[in-house]
């Protein structure tokens, strides 16, 4: 049996990282602003909007890809993303079909 090799495709999302001063404005996408005595204010999340987690504290990311939206902890953002740069952006267009003519435009 002789197995090859595969590169998941990637894909680019747009982010922002929450902090005390954008969490308003990060709510209107994801829940609700709530505060706890002595932990300060998060947002209590809205499971419909957002599955995978409960709670966004300042210092997590919200990711949006369409009508897609995510939010992460720090940890598992910075190990699951990069930030994008050109030479990044233009492979993952190439990986998703666009030509080369195409990305150089």
């Amino acid at each position: 049996m002789n197995f090859n090799q595969y590169v998941r495709k990637p894909f680019v999302v747009e982010a922002v990282e929450v902090t005390e001063e954008n969490l308003e404005e990060v709510a209107k996408f994801v829940g609700e602003v709530r505060e706890k005595q002595g932990s300060g204010r998060y947002i209590q999340v809205d499971r419909r909007i957002v599955p995978n987690v409960y709670r966004v504290y300042p210092g997590f990311f919200m990711t949006r890809m369409g009508d897609h939206i995510r939010c992460y902890n720090p940890k598992i953002f910075h190990e699951q993303f990069v930030e994008g740069n050109p030479e990044i952006i233009a492979w993952v267009d190439f990986m998703h079909g666009k030509k080369v003519e195409e990305i150089a435009e």
